[in-house]
């Protein structure tokens, strides 16, 4: 079905494009929304009346989507996590993480608009990419510090090894043979038997 958008959609174009999709996607979503009218004889012509007017309000997105580009770029965006003593995360950032730290700086971002480049797993300085609009995309750079580093305990090295080591070394019926054949007992009642 071919469709002319009326506003921005991510990954399919942008205000008064005619783009191509299927049916079920522009009758249950796009359509519904207002996102989007039919590309057919009277929106057609209704459309090129109203290009003017969507070229002009698709220029001022642009440029408000460039003024928040320079606003997101100015920013050092922090994020807090709790981490382990060797500075791995408990969890990992996720774009909801980056969207909480953009919120606390004063600037609201749509959390899908945040993508990351790599899995965020440890502390430092990682790289990012913020879709403001689908002409306008700024990288940014994070850093990930703690907020808490907790310490692991660490396992005694006396008690938790030897107990390991014993169970590993005799299985119960190598305990019982290796047992029957060791013992004095066994031999003084194999002793009787043989007489």
């Amino acid at each position: 079905m071919r469709i002319i958008l009326t506003q921005n959609v991510p990954n399919l174009g942008s205000l008064g494009d005619e783009v191509a999709v299927k049916d079920g996607y522009a009758r249950n979503f796009l359509l519904p929304r207002g996102m989007a009218m039919p590309a057919s004889g009277k929106n057609a012509k209704a459309i090129q009346h109203r290009r003017v007017y969507l070229d002009k309000q698709r220029q001022e997105a642009i440029g408000a989507a460039r003024s928040e580009a320079d606003k997101v770029r100015a920013l050092a965006v922090v994020v807090k996590a709790r981490a382990g003593t060797g500075g791995r995360l408990f969890g990992s950032i996720t774009n909801r993480d980056l969207q909480a730290a953009f919120a606390e700086l004063g600037l609201e971002l749509d959390r899908k608009a945040i993508i990351l480049h790599t899995p965020v797993k440890t502390l430092g300085t990682f790289a990012a990419t913020v879709r403001l609009h689908t002409d306008v995309k700024v990288d940014i750079d994070f850093r990930v510090e703690p907020s808490e580093i907790v310490e692991m305990p660490k396992a005694e090295e006396g008690a938790g090894t030897e107990s390991a080591e014993g169970a590993a070394a005799q299985t119960p019926a190598e305990g019982e043979a290796a047992g029957a054949e060791a013992t004095p007992e066994s031999a003084e009642e194999a002793k009787p038997a043989e007489a």
